[in-house]
């Protein structure tokens, strides 16, 4: 595993824990999980997202749509 993909698995840890905790907003969360980190993710999960370019992209833009939208 790359330190870019570490890295970027830390971050979107990070994202979810703050969507959940910071945003607490359950359509947020609805959106979160629907088109972005499935929901209850398993380790797995993060390291898809984090590998492939065009996943890590979506997300990020999905976590910014998210933090501009109900915060």
């Amino acid at each position: 595993m790359t330190k870019t993909t570490k890295t970027r698995i830390k971050l979107l840890k990070d994202m979810h824990k703050y969507i959940i905790n910071e945003i607490g907003d359950e359509e947020a969360y609805f959106t979160w999980i629907t088109v972005g980190v499935p929901d209850e993710p398993q380790e797995e999960d993060f390291e898809y997202i984090a590998e492939n370019d065009s996943e890590w992209n979506d997300i990020v833009d999905i976590f910014k749509h998210i933090c501009c939208n109900y915060r």
